[in-house]
Order: structure tokens, then sequence, then C-alpha cells
């Protein structure tokens, strides 16, 4: 009977330090400030992320809607890295609002004879 208490203990013990060790996925969402290519391969890129700026790695990154450019909005899943910096998971790109042209009623145009004369 002791033998089996302590083979599971034991156990228990294995595997709450397994579960233990995983790390965190966190989520941020912020603005891309600038990115690091080499070749064809996205290596890192620095997010402002609550006012701070932080380092992402993104060699195990997958995107969703698009590769991220300087200026997009992101969402982040993430895992803390070493030395202070983000290991990037999933990246999700989140579009700019689309402007739409509204014309007014009346349309000011330039007469075309006008502009020809300008341009000789």
């Amino acid at each position: 009977m002791k033998k089996i208490f302590l083979a599971l203990v034991v156990l228990c013990g294995m595997a709450v330090a397994f579960v233990g060790c995983e790390p965190e996925l966190k989520n941020a969402r912020g603005q891309v400030k600038s990115i690091e290519i080499s070749n064809d391969t996205l290596k890192s890129m620095v997010l402002i992320i609550d006012g701070q700026d932080k380092v992402v790695n993104l060699t195990a990154a997958k995107f969703q809607n698009g590769i991220a450019i300087q200026g997009d909005s992101v969402i982040l899943d993430y895992i803390d890295g070493r030395a202070d910096s983000l290991r990037g998971l999933v990246v999700t790109v989140l579009p700019k609002p689309a402007h739409y042209f509204e014309p007014s009623d009346t349309l000011i145009t330039r007469d075309s004879k006008s502009t020809a004369d300008s341009i000789q």
C-alpha cells in the first residue's frame, strides 16, 4: 500500500511539474514601428504596446489577414522570450478603415482647353 501511494505521489508531482512549466499565452494589441527582414523572411519587428517599444521574434509566427508592414495595427498572441523580448505565435493584421468618396451635387472641373494650353 505504501509503494502504491508513493508511486501515485511521484506521478502527481511529475504531472504538476510538466504542466507548471508551460509558458503562458498572452495577447496584446499594438502598432508596428519597424520590421527586420532578411532575404524574404521576417525575422522580428518592434511593436508599440501601451506606449512601450517591444521586440517580437517572428521565427515561429503565423500571420492572419496578410503580412504586417510599418504603421499597421496588429493583435499579437505571444509568449515571453529571452532578454525582455516576445515570441510571436499568431499575428493578426487589422485592416485600415476604408475611405469612401461621396461626390457632392456639383462637380467642379477644369476646361480641357485651358489645361492643354498650360502644358505647352
